[in-house]
């Protein structure tokens, strides 16, 4: 009896041999027509292309060839393998209407005829290949493994650049290595002869460095991290004198407008955007190959941006015919030896024919060539792309850089590209929300780092650790960063690789809080000690006068607070053992100090609480017995308006929607409401719920005496479930014919109004505030925890999976007064979270306002919401604060800190207001103030008088020096 592997080779040698005898000849042809035009006999001739249908063409054949009144006749050789496709140069001089083609083949005793209509094409196209590879920090493997790789791939680079010097200046070699994050790690373990290496491969353009750090969710940073974005880059730039000018991002699909409004500042002037191909993109692709100048909010910045085709080309060409390299544990460059196979031929024809065909105006274009994520280099990508400038001469193929590209469209075209402006309002910033309680962490640690460099301005504090700050923000970057796990980290949530990406991912917002704490600690310091003393500092740019909470620790000597004056301050202490009062008028940028001494609180205040009803002076809450939720929100300025919706079931509503569908919607029930805080200085109710997907939901509602907002704080506590879900709290506000505004980095956008075309309609990011205002009122809701949400409506039923090309991509999102506040999902099929389990925290504040939307008040609104006053130890200094006072209608800080060289301080000013404002700075306890403009790194760019001129909706950063 044969063994199985005999009768398996034996198949396999009778199917071999059967196929050899029963080779598939065509049956018919086709002619093809191209944009293309070939080297022939000495001449540039147009191509077409002759498709052999049903089979190949195996013997020599003749052809002739009819085009634009000339005929000729041609051979077809031969091919053992047998022919699929010939490439037929047609004769006559290039057309200029439309004009058909012919082709009649005689084969053996059969004749065959084709027909094809030539439109006229550019003879001089230009196409840049851009080689990369995909930077996910994580997703194909974990991120040491994936490190690992993109060093290789600059190693490897800088091998085959070296290799092609003599090849013909488009074919040779070059490399971009997309995100920073990979040449600062490169750089940290290079030896000082790789880096001498390194370092001359740029210079010379082998390597080439785009500014990025990562290729980061750009919606989800804050103005000061989208800056910082840009640090590393320039700081090498400057080591090197090197200019990097240029960013990629790949993947992402969708950017901040704040990138336009801080081009300036980061020297980024050039923006190319590579997609992803389909994934959760919306309408995205309508924006592929139209490039425009983006022009920043206050029309002062511009940034020139492409996007162009998705950047997975290169995969879907030959990343599918060699080896996967997902699942090879450390790849390296595949050799196919046939570097023409499974190129751009017939892509790019097929590409560049419907440009023309949608009368596209330039005559160049750009294709990135990347194998996969995180895959190994093309090492075949120069022979390839030599042979095919050898045997075409339009499209010319060139290996480019994003900077080489950019500077030659700019260069041709500058004065054709046209200008827009708005927010490309980013789809993927939905997944963050599988991470809920990290989400809020990275949050609220970037706002108290910014709170953390502003008190050592504010205290004049030497030594300031600028490369601690820099490593804490690189952190919260990676953390930002679009990979957020491994791409079976759904339908394998238990792969152990899986779960180190997220540990790994995780730990960058874990080790940002720990470094920021360090960092406060430090800054905190204080000179000399005061038994019973504490400061309150204030980090924003106006005078506050806002609650303080103080810890158990701070607090132990007793409940009695007195100002420096020895007046005594109404304070009160909490159930959790905090200490809270209201200070005072706390100077901006500065600090007051208090005394906690023994004794009972100064209990003076209006805050009063009932079974359903608390009130603080200010406003009036009602809770429904039943549901938890707010049925009453009224202020005094306007006490007869109910500002929750009539028809609503209330604010703060708790919803929750298993699988994809608005009809499984399901809510609270069991609510048992009980008084927490007792007032008169703090009151509040807490409610406590059973809830679908949970162990439980507490919703706390908070008042303060004499304080304009009202606080809620809702902690789910969340069951582990991988079935897909969605929670959102709904504030259905009553404020009829509203329009929708929300912060962005360095501003803020109108819904629909500031967007541009093909931007996510669904949901939104916003950095600190969203507002609901028609001409005479409004309202002003902010959470630090949760960025997204929707307007209107869920607009996220039925959003599960990839969604390509899904028709509930929205293109308009009709104004409403109702908010939803999305805090959990798990929608996606890849990257994100299966699951999620444990207690999470979402706070949010809510200010009623009269009048109209007004841009500043909001801006100050939600700074005040993201940056709380703060209690510390006496610092044993005088109470002089900054060195200067800033003054302007209209203007807030976004950020303040010492300058990196010690020798003064860095203020980040944004014009919040649709007019230009004068600024003023003047010498505050010092006798004079020197101020230059300023940028990312922090150089003195024009000196300033000590009052300028900020345009409206402008950003500006400045150095003030003693």
């Amino acid at each position: 009896m044969k063994s199985l592997q005999t009768i398996a080779v034996l198949f396999l040698i009778s199917v071999g041999a059967y196929a050899q005898k029963t080779k598939q000849v065509f049956t018919s042809i086709t002619l093809q027509s191209t944009v293309a035009y070939i080297k022939y006999q000495g001449e540039n001739r147009r191509m077409a292309r002759l498709l052999f249908q049903n089979g190949k063409s195996y013997n020599e054949a003749t052809a002739t060839v009819s085009f634009n009144n000339h005929t000729e006749n041609i051979t077809i050789p031969a091919s053992a393998e047998g022919l699929e496709v010939f490439e037929v140069a047609l004769p006559g001089e290039p057309v200029k209407i439309s004009t058909q083609a012919s082709v009649t083949l005689k084969s053996g005793n059969q004749s065959y005829v084709a027909r094809c209509i030539m439109e006229p094409a550019r003879a001089d196209w230009s196409v840049y290949v851009l080689p990369h590879s995909h930077v996910d920090i994580g997703y194909t493997n974990t991120q040491a493994k994936v490190l690992k790789l993109h060093i290789d791939n600059i190693d490897e680079s800088i091998d085959l650049a070296e290799k092609t010097q003599n090849y013909p200046a488009e074919a040779r070699f070059k490399w971009t290595t997309e995100a920073i994050w990979v040449v600062d790690n490169y750089l940290k373990l290079a030896s000082p002869e790789k880096k001498i290496r390194f370092w001359n491969a740029v210079k010379k353009g082998w390597i080439n460095l785009d500014g990025a750090y990562g290729n980061i969710n750009t919606s989800m940073t804050d103005s000061r991290q989208l800056m910082q974005m840009f640090a590393k880059s320039q700081k090498l730039a400057r080591e090197q004198d090197i200019t990097i000018n240029s960013m990629f991002q790949g993947d992402v699909p969708g950017a901040s407008w704040g990138l336009a409004a801080q081009a300036e500042q980061t020297g980024i002037k050039y923006f190319l955007s590579g997609p992803n191909a389909s994934d959760r993109i919306g309408n995205l692709a309508k924006w592929q190959d139209k490039p425009f100048y983006w022009v920043s909010p206050s029309g002062k910045q511009k940034l020139l941006f492409w996007q162009c085709q998705p950047y997975s080309i290169g995969y879907r060409l030959k990343g599918t015919k060699i080896p996967n390299f997902f699942t090879i544990d450390e790849p390296k460059p595949f050799y196919t030896g046939h570097p023409t196979e499974n190129f751009l031929n017939p892509y790019l024809f097929q590409y560049l024919g419907d440009l023309e065909q949608n009368n596209f105006p330039y005559n160049m274009s750009i294709l990135t060539w990347a194998m996969s994520d995180n895959a190994p280099i093309d090492p075949e990508l120069p022979d390839a792309v030599k042979a095919w400038n050898e045997r075409y001469t339009s499209p010319k193929l060139i290996i480019t850089s994003v900077k080489q590209f950019f500077t030659d469209l700019e260069a041709k075209y500058k004065n054709d590209i046209p200008s827009f402006a708005g927010d490309y309002t980013e789809y993927w910033t939905d997944g963050v929300s599988s991470a809920a309680k990290e989400t809020a962490l990275s949050r609220s640690t970037s706002d108290l780092l910014k709170q953390t460099g502003a008190i050592w301005a504010i205290r004049n504090k030497p030594a300031y650790p600028a490369a601690a700050f820099d490593d804490t923000w690189k952190n919260l970057l990676l953390y930002n960063e679009h990979t957020w796990g491994a791409y079976n980290s759904v339908g394998q949530p238990d792969n152990e690789k899986v779960k180190n990406e997220w540990a790994v991912k995780q730990g960058y917002v874990l080790q940002a809080q720990k470094q920021v704490d360090s960092l406060m600690e430090d800054a905190l310091k204080p000179v000399t000690t005061k038994a019973n003393a504490i400061d309150v500092y204030n980090t924003t740019a106006w005078t506050r006068t806002d609650v303080v909470y103080v810890s158990a620790a701070l607090s132990k000597t007793g409940d009695l607070v007195k100002d420096a004056a020895g007046k005594k301050v109404p304070s009160q202490r909490l159930s959790t053992g905090e200490l809270v009062f209201v200070a005072n008028a706390v100077p901006a940028m500065g600090k007051n100090t208090y005394t906690i001494s023994t004794g009972n609180a100064f209990t003076k205040g209006l805050a009063k609480v009932s079974a359903g009803t608390l009130t603080n002076g200010v406003y009036t809450v009602s809770v429904d017995g039943k549901t938890g939720n707010i049925t009453k929100l009224s202020k005094a300025t306007s006490a007869t308006r109910n500002y929750v919706a009539a028809d609503s079931a209330g604010l703060n509503q708790y919803t929750y929607m298993p699988g994809d569908s608005l009809k499984n919607l399901v809510t609270t029930s069991n609510a048992a409401i009980s008084i927490k805080e007792n007032g008169p200085l703090v009151v509040s109710l807490l409610v406590k719920s059973d809830a679908p997907g949970t162990k439980g939901l507490t919703r706390e509602i908070r008042l303060v005496s004499g304080i304009d907002k009202v606080e809620l704080i809702n902690t789910i506590d969340k069951t582990a479930i991988r079935r897909k879900e969605s929670v959102h709290f709904a504030f259905p506000f009553n404020v009829p014919r509203a329009q929708v505004r929300y912060s962005i980095p360095w501003g803020s956008a109108l819904a629909e109004g500031d967007q541009l075309p093909y931007s996510n309609h669904n949901w939104y990011t916003m950095q600190r505030w969203a507002d609901v205002s028609n001409g005479s009122y409004g309202i002003t809701w902010s959470s630090p925890d949760a960025p997204l949400f929707e307007i209107g409506a869920i607009t996220t039923a039925n959003l599960l999976g990839g969604l390509r090309h899904a028709p509930q991509w929205l293109s308009f999102t009709p104004q409403s007064s109702i908010i939803y506040s999305w805090v959990m999902n798990n929608l996606w099929h890849t990257n994100f979270r299966a699951d999620q389990e444990g207690p999470a925290t979402f706070h949010y504040f809510i200010q009623a306002h009269d009048g109209g939307f007004d841009s500043f008040k909001a801006n100050q609104t939600g700074l005040n919401n993201h940056q709380p006053l703060i209690a510390a130890a006496v610092s044993g200094e005088p109470e002089n604060g900054l060195f200067f006072k800033i003054s302007g209608n209209n203007v807030y800080v976004e950020a303040i800190k010492p300058a990196d060289d010690g020798k003064g301080v860095i203020a980040q000013l944004v014009n919040a207001g649709d007019i230009d404002t004068e600024i003023s700075l003047t010498p505050n306890n010092v006798t004079a103030i020197k101020v230059w403009e300023s940028n990312l790194m922090e150089d003195k760019l024009k000196t300033l008088n000590d009052r300028f001129t900020i345009p409206a909706k402008g950003v500006i950063s400045v150095r003030v020096e003693r």
